[in-house]
């Protein structure tokens, strides 16, 4: 199926189109041209001081080419229900889609959801389940996995994400958040330690990694 991207909202620096190779199939993904430009938008400035927002969904971020390649080492089996947090352009999440699992995408932003249905039905997967979510108010489900990718560069969403997790993922479940490298994930590592979670790295083919690098890698949470 082939949408017109020009049914999303307009952008400053408009819409532009990219190809991205996930190891299993090729993604064609819709995307800001120029993200940023949103950063000068007067209603992106508006939201800045009323809620210290920035519009982080519209950025094709390092992390989210591996971890979407990553996911081929998971086991879950088809159909899981799978929560993404912070789904922005929704490369992680579409990966997900196609590999058969029931996905969840979820952004503080209404044009990421709508960019990532259209991007799910453009690449012929199944039309996607969508959640307006704000971290700081977890919503009342819970999922056997949940999913995060470039979610832990800013100190101050450690507590709430971890707070998230406490409430949505299932008992039993797991958490996979995939980082870069990224100064603050040693932080993250010791806070979500100190909140009793068990933390296993993986690298990029996923395989246990001893210690922290700074590279690609999962941190997979699960309750100790």
């Amino acid at each position: 199926m082939t949408i017109d991207h020009y049914q999303l909202p307009s952008v400053p620096g408009g819409w532009t189109t990219q190809s991205i190779d996930v190891g299993f199939r090729t993604l064609d993904l819709v995307l800001p041209a120029v993200p940023d430009k949103l950063l000068d938008d007067p209603d992106v400035l508006e939201a800045n001081r009323r809620d210290d927002y920035m519009p982080y969904w519209s950025y094709l971020w390092p992390a989210s080419g591996p971890m979407a390649r990553a996911l081929i080492h998971a086991g879950w089996s088809r159909g899981t229900p799978i929560l993404e947090l912070g789904s922005g352009i929704g490369l992680v999440g579409l990966a997900a889609l196609a590999r058969g699992w029931d996905v969840t995408f979820s952004d503080y932003d209404d044009t990421s959801l709508q960019l990532c249905r259209l991007n799910a039905l453009q690449n012929n997967l199944p039309d996607p389940t969508l959640l307006k979510l704000d971290w700081r108010h977890p919503a009342d489900r819970q999922f056997p996995v949940i999913l995060g990718c470039e979610v832990i560069y800013e100190r101050r969403n450690h507590e709430p994400i971890l707070e998230l997790l406490e409430k949505m993922l299932a008992p039993g479940g797991v958490c996979w958040i995939g980082d870069p490298g990224r100064s603050q994930a040693p932080r993250f590592l010791e806070t979500a330690h100190s909140h009793g979670w068990h933390i296993t790295l993986l690298d990029g083919d996923g395989r246990k990694m001893n210690d922290y690098r700074q590279q690609f890698c999962i941190f997979e949470l699960r309750r100790t």
